[in-house]
C-alpha cells in the first residue's frame, strides 16, 4: 500500500502517538479509480441499546481515503460493536497495489479502536468530535503506511471532476495518440480563470509500474476551484493513461531510471514541452476557458517545467506557480547546470512568480533551489522564493498537499494578479 510521504517510524501503542499533520486532514471523496470492495458474508448487529451512544456510534459503514493525492479508496463496516470490542470488515485499494481486505476483530482502548490484522500490520481507529473517523494503518514494526479520515456523511463535493482526453499530433501504427487529462470545475458557470498544473517525475524513474498512475493534487485543485478556477491536470505522454511511451531522460538502461546526464535530462524536458505545447492547443480552443486570465504551475518537475515555458511564451499566462521546481535532483553532478539553464529561461516572463519550496526535501535542497532562483532573476525574471516549513512528520517536496502552509502566501499573489 502507498506510503505515506515523508513519515518516520511512529510508534504505535495504547493511545495512539497521532502524527502531527492528522488534525489538518478532511473527510472527503477518494479520487481512486479502483474501489474498494469488502469481504462479504458479514451479518451486521445493531448495538444493544444498553450501549453508551459514543460507543454504539462506531457501528456502519464509513467511506473515505488514506493515500497521497486520495488515490486509495478506503471502506470499514463495523458490523458489531459492545463496550470492549468492534467486529469489522475493512478494504483497502490504490491502482498500484493488490487490494488489502479482511474481516477482524477490535479492541476498544479510550476513544482508540485498536484491530489487529493477519499480516501482524494493525488498524488504529479514532473518533472525532464532528463524529467522523481518523484511520491509521500500521506495519508490523509499528511504522505508520496510511492515514486518513473516513466517515459516515460524506459532505458534498467543491467542485466536479472528470477525465478527458487531449488530441495530439502523433500517432502510432496508424492510430492517433491522446493525453488523458484531470479537469476539475468550479459549480458555478463558467467560463473561467484556468490553471494548467504540470505533474512531476516518479521518485527515481525506476519504478515502470509508477508511470501509469495518474496525477492531480485535489488539495491544489479545491483551493482554485473554491476560487473560481478551472483546474486542468494534463499527463504527458506515457503517464498516467495518456498514449505514447514515457520517455522524459532515462539512462541508457531504463531500469536504472533517470539520466543525470546533461543531453539525455534536456531532451527529456523537450519532450515534456512538445505535450505540453498539444495540452495548450487543446486548452485555448475550448469554450469554458478565459483565455486572458491562465496561469501555469506545478509541481517538481512540472514546477521547472512552467517557469521555462511561460518564458517561451511570455504573452500568454497572466502568472507562474512553481512548487519545488527542478527537472533532476541536487544529488546528480550536473543538476546545478541542467536546472539553472531551464529556469533561467523563465526569465522572459516579465510578470512575478510564485516560487513555493520547502524545507527537507530530499531531491532539493533549499541551498541549490535559491542558486537557481537567483539564476532565474539574473535571467530577467520576477518573482518571491518562499522557503516554508512543511508540517512536523512531512518533507517539503510535497508541499503542495499542504494547503495551510501555502493558503496565505497563495492568496496574496493571486490578489497582485488580480490588481494588475
Amino acid at each position: 500500500m502507498a506510503i505515506v510521504a515523508g513519515l518516520s517510524a511512529i510508534q504505535v501503542g495504547a493511545q495512539t502517538a497521532w502524527p502531527a499533520f492528522m488534525p489538518r486532514l478532511q473527510a472527503a471523496a477518494s479520487e481512486s479509480s479502483v474501489a474498494a470492495v469488502l469481504p462479504g458474508g458479514g451479518v451486521s448487529v445493531l448495538p444493544d441499546p444498553a450501549l453508551p451512544p459514543q460507543r454504539a456510534s462506531w457501528h456502519g459503514l464509513w467511506t473515505g481515503w488514506a493515500c497521497g493525492n486520495r488515490v486509495c479508496d478506503v471502506r470499514i463496516a463495523v458490523e458489531q460493536v459492545s463496550q470492549t470490542q468492534a467486529t469489522l470488515a475493512f478494504a483497502m485499494v490504490s491502482p498500484l497495489d493488490i487490494p488489502l481486505t479482511e474481516r477482524a476483530i477490535g479492541q476498544f482502548v479510550g476513544n482508540e479502536l485498536l484491530v489487529p490484522l493477519g499480516s501482524g500490520a494493525r488498524l488504529v481507529l479514532r473518533r472525532r468530535a464532528d463524529g467522523d473517523m481518523e484511520f491509521s494503518y500500521w506495519k508490523p514494526e509499528k511504522q505508520l503506511l496510511s492515514a486518513g479520515v473516513l466517515t459516515q456523511k460524506m459532505p458534498a463535493s467543491p467542485y466536479t471532476r472528470s477525465v478527458e482526453r487531449v488530441p495530439t499530433p502523433w500517432k502510432e501504427d496508424g492510430v492517433p495518440q491522446t493525453l488523458e487529462m484531470v479537469v476539475y470545475r468550479p459549480h458555478e458557470p463558467g467560463p473561467y480563470p484556468v490553471v494548467v498544473f504540470n505533474h512531476g517525475s516518479t521518485g527515481k524513474g525506476d519504478q515502470a509500474s509508477w508511470f501509469k498512475l495518474t496525477w492531480a493534487s485535489p488539495e491544489v485543485a479545491q483551493y482554485f476551484t473554491n476560487q473560481g478556477w478551472l483546474v486542468l491536470f494534463p499527463q504527458r505522454r506515457g503517464r498516467g493513461q495518456s498514449d505514447g511511451v514515457y520517455d522524459e531522460g532515462f539512462s541508457a538502461d531504463r531500469t536504472q531510471g533517470y539520466s543525470c546526464d546533461a543531453a539525455p535530462a534536456l531532451k527529456g524536458f523537450e519532450r515534456a514541452v512538445e505535450d505540453l505545447d498539444a495540452v495548450m492547443k487543446h486548452v485555448l480552443q475550448r469554450p469554458d476557458v478565459d483565455a486572458q486570465r491562465m496561469l501555469m504551475g506545478g509541481v517538481s518537475r512540472g514546477g521547472i517545467l512552467s517557469v521555462a515555458y511561460a518564458g517561451r511564451h511570455p504573452e500568454r499566462f497572466r502568472g507562474v506557480v512553481n512548487f519545488v521546481g527542478g527537472w533532476v535532483g541536487d544529488a546528480c553532478p550536473e543538476a546545478s547546470v541542467i536546472n539553472a539553464s531551464l529556469m533561467r529561461q523563465g526569465g522572459r516572463f516579465k510578470q512575478p512568480m510564485v516560487w513555493l519550496y520547502g524545507n527537507r526535501d530530499p531531491y532539493y535542497k533549499l541551498s541549490h533551489s535559491r542558486a537557481n532562483h537567483e539564476a532565474f532573476v539574473a535571467s530577467g525574471g520576477q518573482g518571491e522564493f518562499l522557503a516554508l516549513e512543511p508540517l512536523q512528520g512531512r518533507n517539503g517536496h510535497m508541499l503542495h498537499n499542504e494547503p495551510t502552509v501555502w493558503r496565505d502566501h497563495m492568496n496574496h499573489y493571486l490578489k497582485g494578479l488580480s490588481a494588475r
